[in-house]
């Protein structure tokens, strides 16, 4: 699976609190519904962390590790 990783930007809609929170429901139910354990929504969860991580760094100009 490829995930696009892009920055948001000033003109990117910036979501609120309470769509992410839907979302996150969302992807968290459907998750469980098709048989992921708690450990596999942990480790996309890792995954996605990694991604913010790397994705940060490259936008202030810093070595990821």
């Amino acid at each position: 699976m490829q995930v696009a990783t892009t920055s948001m930007t000033s003109d990117a809609p910036q979501p609120d609190g309470k769509a992410v929170g839907i979302l996150a429901r969302s992807l968290f139910r459907q998750m469980r519904e098709q048989g992921y354990s708690p450990e596999h929504i942990i480790g996309l969860s890792s995954a996605l962390i990694e991604l913010v991580r790397a994705d940060l760094c490259r936008d202030l100009g810093t070595p990821a590790e």
